[in-house]
């Protein structure tokens, strides 16, 4: 499998659940503070300002996620491939 190939799949992987996660957090923390989120913003039912602070929370709560598991999957990689070399190098 091409390098690249390999290094999309892991970042989208990891950055998915990391997404997941960071909402089902997100949620978590919204009932514990607040109460129950808002699971459709653009109901009329729903305040303004209870929308804007879900979408603000979740927002950031994934963003931030995604960004550090992206950094974790490509640091993943770059130990794997250089314990592969280490390796190969003692090898010889």
């Amino acid at each position: 499998m091409k390098s690249e190939t390999m290094w999309s799949l892991v970042s989208t992987g990891v950055a998915v659940v990391a997404g997941v996660a960071a909402r089902n957090s997100a949620r978590k923390a919204y009932e514990h503070k607040i109460g129950k989120p808002p699971l459709d913003p653009y109901d009329p039912d729903v305040k303004w300002r209870h929308a804007l602070l879900w979408g603000a929370t979740t927002g950031v709560m994934v963003g931030m996620a995604r960004i550090i598991g992206r950094r974790a999957g490509s640091e993943a990689i770059r130990r794997a491939r250089g314990y592969r070399h280490a390796r190969k190098q003692l090898e010889r």
